[in-house]
């Protein structure tokens, strides 16, 4: 699939959004973000599989996932987690089971 954004009207105004939350992960983790493109991530939570997806409501918390950043964890960012204000939703890469990136 290729690349977007949820809700973003234009490539550009997607390309902006993503540039944006990347930051924003950044400044607030206080760690690098990588540059890769994740759409989703299948995860074990309290030994439940999980799976948060680009575009679809976080299973947990239940906002919209716009973006899924790789760094020393993932980061599920939703509108009040990681992209607009809070923290991301840090997700162990030890409890990933499956990623799926968006096309290059």
């Amino acid at each position: 699939m290729k690349f977007f954004i949820p809700q973003a009207e234009r490539p550009e105004q997607a390309e902006e959004v993503y540039a944006a939350t990347k930051k924003f992960a950044a400044e607030t983790m206080g760690w690098q973000i990588g540059d890769a493109r994740v759409r989703r991530i299948t995860y074990t939570d309290k030994g439940k599989l999980v799976r948060a997806t680009v575009g679809n409501p976080e299973p947990r918390e239940g906002e919209l996932v716009i973006a899924i950043l790789e760094s020393n964890t993932y980061l599920v960012c939703t509108p009040n987690r990681g992209v607009l204000c809070g923290m991301p939703i840090m997700i162990g890469k030890r409890e990933v089971t499956d990623v799926e990136y968006f096309e290059p």
